[in-house]
């Protein structure tokens, strides 16, 4: 963890009640609000990378649920409602199936080759 004059310095997109928690924890703390879009972007895909690696790490399924969180946030900013998304995954599973039963492509060649 790094200090700077006498605050924990994280640097990285927190949830919107995190302030008022930290207030009424009896901490201060400075944020700010991204103004474009893209910086904002960036920082879903960053907290992202940071959820999924934490619940590897982890295997704890609060991180998963942050890992969706972010997932539905990412496709909200980019117009996607998630909604569009189930729906999208449904299909590919009746197509083309799920990963329950394991398979692990290894290689592939034409028949009569």
């Amino acid at each position: 963890m790094k200090y700077e004059n006498g605050y924990r310095v994280y640097s990285k997109l927190i949830r919107d009640k995190i302030p008022e928690l930290m207030e009424k924890n009896g901490e201060e703390s400075e944020y700010y609000i991204f103004p474009e879009d893209a910086d904002y972007e960036n920082e879903v895909i960053l907290k992202l990378q940071e959820e999924t690696g934490e619940y590897l790490y982890s295997k704890n399924k609060e991180e998963l649920a942050d890992m969706l969180e972010v997932l539905m946030e990412l496709a909200r900013i980019r117009d996607i409602p998630f909604s569009e998304v189930e729906e999208i995954r449904k299909k590919k599973l009746e197509t083309k199936g799920g990963f329950t039963k394991r398979l692990f492509l290894v290689r592939v060649r034409e028949k009569n080759k």
